[in-house]
């Protein structure tokens, strides 16, 4: 039996094999460990974001020239996935923005306070509630005349845009994050009835900012 010492001379007339051997399989397994690290810590892959349901219960606009204002009451469940394997990541902070027509009518927190930690491919899931009675919108005619045609629908095309940062394990800083989730809300009937929300996945920028 010979240890690492005598790797080389331990075999008698093929130690020079051996040795070459013995020197081969520690570089290959330096460089697979290299590359495992390299793999999982070097790069990290963006969080994904799906908004598994959302209801509304209200949606009303109110006018008076030049202002408008929106009632509503709407919830929102909304999926995190970490898709790292070896990274966890860690959440500073996390909201969610409701738009009409492209203006914003409500601002809300998902992730606040301490943070929240997610480990490596794993998903958290958030329901957020929030509703308003007459929270401004700079809705133009052009607004004012999609809302109209909407309500007649019962369907209304409402965006929750997601902004917040992010920082992976083992990098030093935080990345900003932004997603944009485009919803097709039904309104709750007064019958009270079911109403069905598709899945929808919220496609994330590329963020700008090195080594995020």
């Amino acid at each position: 039996m010979c240890d690492d010492r005598e790797c080389c001379a331990c075999f008698g007339p093929y130690s020079r094999f051996a040795c070459g051997f013995c020197i081969g399989l520690a570089i290959v397994a330096a460089v697979a460990v290299i590359a495992v690290l390299v793999a999982g810590y070097g790069h990290a892959a963006q969080p994904r974001f799906e908004v598994e349901d959302a209801s509304l219960s209200r949606f009303e606009l109110a006018t008076s020239s030049p202002s408008t204002a929106l009632s509503y009451n709407l919830t929102l469940t909304l999926a995190v996935r970490n898709p790292n394997w070896a990274m966890a990541a860690a959440f500073r902070s996390l909201e969610v923005d409701y738009l009409f027509d492209g203006q914003r009518f409500d601002r809300v927190a998902v992730v606040t306070g301490d943070g929240y930690p997610l480990p490596a491919r794993k998903t958290a899931v958030f329901r957020v509630s929030s509703g308003a009675d007459g929270a401004p919108v700079m809705l133009g005619s052009a607004g004012v005349k999609a809302f109209r045609r909407q309500s007649d629908s019962g369907v209304f095309d409402v965006e929750a845009a997601l902004s917040g940062q992010v920082k992976y394990q083992l990098h030093s800083s935080w990345c900003r994050l932004e997603a944009r989730c485009p919803l097709k809300l039904n309104l709750a009937g007064k019958d009270g009835g079911a109403v069905v929300f598709q899945k929808t996945k919220c496609e994330v920028l590329r963020s700008s900012q090195g080594g995020c």
